[in-house]
């Protein structure tokens, strides 16, 4: 009687988990046939040619094939982490763009965009939108700019120093 009791309690846990997990969890068809997923809270990992191991978070996740949305996103390794509001990526070439409020952090460097391009594969972050740029206690901000990662690189185009 007790095992009755106990495996029914497991069971009502077990389809609630099962409910939730489904509950955030969507399929629908796109205008061009391909499924479109939506997922929430979102971890994946990606690999650059030099072994940086790359997580990318976010809120939500939509992905069509290779091609991934995500919300909210961060994207963080050991060299660095990246936060923008949206990214896009293909999960195959690793090639995207970051989208609002960019934010590149590294060891002694805070970088600020509204777009970045980039390439997970190369460890490799451009635009040619405006970016400021603080290392250490100086500040540059400049129009179009190319950061690489391992070792650290950052070349700002029409650049300028501003003094505080």
């Amino acid at each position: 009687m007790l095992r009755a009791v106990f495996l029914a309690l497991f069971i009502v846990i077990v389809s609630y988990g099962l409910k939730v997990y489904v509950e955030n969890f969507k399929a629908s068809e796109n205008k061009r046939g391909e499924i479109v997923n939506f997922l929430e809270g979102i971890r994946i990992k990606m690999y650059s040619k030099k072994g940086v191991e790359w997580t990318l978070k976010g809120e939500s996740m939509k992905a069509v094939n290779d091609h991934i949305e995500l919300l909210n996103a961060m994207l963080f390794s050991q060299e660095a982490t990246l936060k923008a509001q949206r990214a896009y990526i293909n999960r195959s070439s690793g090639k995207g763009e970051l989208h609002q409020d960019v934010e590149l952090v590294s060891k002694d460097l805070v970088a600020r965009s509204q777009k970045v391009y980039m390439d997970i594969k190369e460890d490799r972050f451009y635009g040619d939108g405006k970016i400021q740029v603080v290392e250490g206690g100086k500040k540059i901000e400049g129009e179009g700019f190319e950061i690489k990662l391992k070792p650290l690189r950052v070349e700002v185009y029409k650049a300028r120093s501003i003094v505080e």
